[in-house]
C-alpha cells in the first residue's frame, strides 16, 4: 500500500530561531525530523552515534546544521558534554528529540546478551540521559519541550525499552511540568526500507502485526507527528505516549 501524501498543517519558518537538539543523526527517522525541523526554521544541533558519522555529517552539510556532534548515548559522560556544549554555544536548548533508535528485532529468547545490553544502554538509558542534562538549561529559562520516541516493533529487548521510557517519561513529566517544560513519548514502528534484513519468519511475523492500517509508515509521517508534540499545538499534553504506528498497541 503506497503512502499518502503528507500536507503538513505547520508553517514553513515557525520554528524560527529555536534550538532543536536531534539525537540519532543518520538514522532514517531521525534524518527526516531533522529535514522537517530545519524547514521549519529551526537551528538544528545534531547528535549521532560514532558508526554513523558519514551520514550524519552529509545530513549536517545539507541541512546547515550549527553543530553535528558524535556520542555514544550509553555513555552518560559524553552525552552530558555534548549538551552542554550545544546550550553553551547555541545558548540553549528549545526542544530536545531523543529519536535514536536501537533495535533488535527478534524474540526475547533468542537475543544474545550483547544484543540485550547494546538496546536497553543505548535506548533506554541513553533516553534518560539526555532528558536528565537537557533539563537543566531549559529549567533556567522555564520552558522546553522533550519528545523520546520508542521502538513499537517486536523484539524483547526492544518492548523493554520501550516500557522503561514510557515510565521514565511521564514521571519526568510530572517532575518538570510546573517549570514549563513538556515531556512526551511517540511511538514508532519499522520502516519499510529498515525491513530488508528481516528473516523470512521476521517477516512474517511483522506482517501480522501491522495494526489496522496494515502498512508500515514513511519517516516524514513520523516527523509530521514529531512536530506536533514540539509545537505549540501540544501545549496541554505532557506525560502521554502518542503513537505514530498505523494503529499498532
Amino acid at each position: 500500500m503506497s503512502h499518502p501524501e503528507t500536507n503538513t498543517p505547520f508553517l514553513d519558518g515557525f520554528l524560527h530561531q529555536q534550538v532543536v537538539l536531534v539525537t540519532g543523526a543518520g538514522q532514517p527517522i531521525a534524518n527526516a525530523i531533522a529535514r522537517r525541523h530545519g524547514k521549519a526554521g529551526a537551528r538544528l544541533a545534531l547528535v549521532f552515534l560514532p558508526e554513523h558519522e558519514a551520514e550524519a555529517t552529509a545530513l549536517a552539510r545539507e541541512l546547515s546544521a550549527e553543530l553535528a556532534l558524535a556520542c555514544e548515548s550509553s555513555d552518560a559522560q559524553a552525552v552530558g558534554a555534548v549538551v552542554r556544549r550545544v546550550a553553551t554555544e547555541l545558548g540553549r536548548i528549545d526542544l530536545l528529540i531523543n529519536a535514536s533508535l536501537s533495535r533488535a528485532t527478534g524474540r526475547l529468547s533468542d537475543l544474545s546478551a550483547e544484543q540485550w545490553k547494546a538496546v536497553l544502554d543505548r535506548q533506554l538509558s541513553g533516553t534518560a540521559w539526555f532528558c536528565k542534562e537537557v533539563i537543566r538549561p531549559m529549567m533556567r529559562k522555564r520552558s522546553g519541550r522533550i519528545v523520546n520516541l520508542l521502538d513499537a516493533a517486536s523484539g524483547g529487548a526492544s518492548r523493554v525499552a520501550a516500557e522503561g521510557i514510557t515510565a521514565m517519561t511521564r514521571a519526568l513529566a510530572n517532575e518538570v511540568a510546573r517549570q514549563g517544560i513538556s515531556v512526551n513519548t511517540l511511538a514508532v514502528q519499522l520502516l519499510e526500507e529498515e525491513t530488508a534484513h528481516l528473516t523470512p519468519a521476521q517477516r512474517e511475523r511483522l506482517d501480522g502485526e501491522l495494526g489496522p492500517l496494515g502498512r508500515l509508515g514513511s519517516a516524514e509521517e513520523v516527523a509530521e507527528a514529531v512536530l506536533f508534540l514540539g509545537s505549540s499545538a501540544a501545549n496541554l499534553t505532557t506525560g502521554q505516549r502518542l503513537s505514530a504506528t498505523g494503529g499498532l498497541w
